[in-house]
């Protein structure tokens, strides 16, 4: 018998690593400012959400990981993030600070768990309010889509810091 080398095993190359997506809401007064936050490998792109006070911020990136901890598509996250409240946060001693995440309905079970176990231990350790607002009241979130929103009420000498430690710990689970 003779070695065929033609019919070597070939492996195919692995695919490509899915791209980190997240949707953030902020105002449409600060939509401008927020794409020029894009850099280390992440794109910003601003949507109409259908309202004329918001509009919906799109953070996409590939899945590697900027620092051992967190993508690009994370860091985007957070810099958007603290655009978008940072007039609330340096003008109040006493504040609340919120933000509506945008994810797909089917995505929606994972972030609450089984019997709500996971978004109550995030409650727990960070101290957020967590909750899916209702599909059916203005705004409307885009078709196929829910609004999450994540509220932190009165934070002192206007720091969101809390809010950021929040989104790197808990971004794999929204």
């Amino acid at each position: 018998m003779s070695n065929n080398n033609s019919k070597k095993r070939r492996h195919a190359p692995p695919p490509p690593a899915a791209d980190a997506v997240f949707r953030i809401v902020c105002p449409a007064a600060k939509a401008a400012d927020v794409t020029a936050l894009a850099g280390d490998g992440a794109k910003i792109m601003v949507e109409d959400l259908g309202a004329a006070e918001e509009r919906v911020v799109v953070i996409v990136a590939a899945a590697g990981a900027v620092s051992c901890e967190e993508s690009a598509a994370q860091v985007a996250l957070i810099r958007v993030f603290e655009r978008t409240v940072e007039d609330e946060t340096k003008n109040c001693s006493n504040s609340t600070v919120s933000c509506k995440l945008v994810a797909p309905s089917y995505q929606v079970g994972c972030v609450l768990g089984r019997g709500g176990k996971i978004v109550e231990k995030i409650r727990q350790e960070s101290g957020a309010h967590i909750r899916v607002l209702p599909k059916d009241q203005p705004p409307l979130p885009p078709l196929g889509d829910e609004f999450i929103q994540v509220l932190f009420y009165n934070l002192k000498n206007g720091h969101s810091l809390p809010f950021d430690k929040f989104l790197r710990k808990h971004l794999q689970n929204l």
